[in-house]
């Protein structure tokens, strides 16, 4: 049961500014272009704009966010009309808010040449000198892969990262990217052939590429096996040099991290939800975990899947606490964990009516909001702190465009 909470949080249309944003059919300037979008004070009209016609201009799905090192906030997202990854940076003045868009892989190029589909489960991470490392994969190909923008020119350079395990995996699912202390990228995905959550490593030429779970098969209530299945949803924090990585056993039901520095990890169940689901009639928890890492402590949310509850687990390795954010019906999926100055807030998916909420905790008790209801919200979130101010970014599966707030 959702424990008791005081007030609700009141966001109005003049503190949750609604931007419809739509993408411009022709990309100029070293592959980007800059469209600009009105927020409306007081009124949620742009909340109506629908593409100009079925599917066009189907973008946002597995969207990124960072922030580029002058501040602004950035994304990263499939677009699933051209098949390709795309790139947008916001620039954002009052009320008025511009994007630049840019095209990193996956598009038709001068020749007219298509590269194949590319840019689904995206992961991105900006370095302090402005450099910017997303993580997709090529659909085509089943692999993983890696795009680097230059800071100072803006050009970007696309590589593959990991083909998968042998003899015949493949990469780029859920893929998650953070940068260690030199800035390098370190990309953890799941391989939906073999099963497993695997790591691309750049090591300053390349990408060295390693299986970091293999996970364990487990035994159902009838004696049969159940293959090994671990690594879907992950997601990597790195801080002070040890790397965080939180992930969904399949096969057992449990919320896994495994953490520790470059070849010297340890594993761990943060939460088995009771037990192995498919033996003694233990609970299914742990997926779509986001990590976040502060003054020490590791926090986890992620969903029930069993109960379909939100769910965060806090502590440090080897001692956890966890308990109950949301337990509304069939909440929980695409968490997106943040500080809100001193207190841990989330976004997460309301897959009952489909709306975006947040949850905040004041005091012992959980305050939940909702942060956008028209259409069908919620779906890969993202938060980011900008200039002092959060972003928040979802993929509008109504109108097949990103829905962009920004909480004042």
């Amino acid at each position: 049961m959702r424990a008791a909470s005081p007030a609700p949080l009141h966001l109005t249309a003049g503190s949750l500014a609604l931007l419809a944003l739509t993408l411009p059919g022709q990309i100029s300037c070293k592959g980007c272009a800059s469209d600009q979008t009105i927020i409306p004070q007081g009124d949620d009209t742009a909340a109506t704009v629908a593409p100009p016609a079925p599917y066009e201009n189907d973008w946002g799905q597995w969207l990124s966010m960072d922030v580029m090192s002058d501040g602004r906030p950035a994304l990263a997202y499939y677009d699933r009309t051209k098949g390709a990854l795309g790139f947008a940076i916001a620039n954002v003045d009052g009320d008025t808010v511009t994007w630049d868009r840019e095209k990193p892989d996956g598009w038709t190029d001068d020749n007219g040449m298509d590269v194949g589909d590319r840019g689904k489960y995206t992961g991105m991470a900006v370095a302090h000198d402005g450099t910017v490392w997303v993580s997709y994969q090529d659909v085509t190909l089943q692999a993983l892969r890696a795009a680097r923008r230059d800071p100072n020119t803006g050009e970007w350079t696309n590589m593959a990262a990991d083909g998968g395990g042998e003899p015949s995996g493949t990469g780029g699912m859920f893929s998650s990217v953070a940068l260690d202390a030199a800035s390098s990228p370190v990309i953890v995905h799941y391989d939906d052939m073999m099963r497993q959550l695997r790591m691309a490593r750049w090591n300053g030429t390349a990408f060295s590429t390693s299986v970091i779970d293999a996970g364990e098969a487990v035994t159902d209530a009838d004696g049969a096996e159940v293959p090994a299945d671990v690594g879907g949803y992950a997601d990597i924090a790195i801080a002070d040099g040890v790397e965080y990585m939180a992930y969904y056993d399949a096969a057992a039901g449990n919320l896994k991290l495994a953490w520790g520095t470059p070849g010297n990890y340890t594993i761990e169940v943060v939460d088995d939800g009771g037990g192995n689901k498919h033996l003694d009639g233990g609970g299914d928890v742990g997926q779509w975990p986001d990590v976040l890492i502060t003054d020490g402590q590791v926090w986890i949310s992620y969903q029930d899947v069993g109960n379909q509850d939100l769910l965060l687990a806090h502590g440090v390795p080897g001692s956890w606490t966890t308990e109950v954010v949301d337990n509304g019906e069939y909440v929980g999926a695409d968490t997106a964990l943040f500080l809100n100055g001193t207190e841990m807030s989330m976004a997460y998916f309301d897959g009952r009516n489909n709306d975006m909420k947040m949850a905040t905790k004041i005091g012992d008790a959980w305050q939940v909001s909702t942060l956008a209801s028209d259409g069908a919200l919620g779906f890969h979130n993202a938060v980011v702190l900008s200039n002092g101010s959060y972003f928040v970014a979802c993929y509008d599966y109504t109108r097949r465009t990103v829905w962009f707030d920004h909480l004042r």
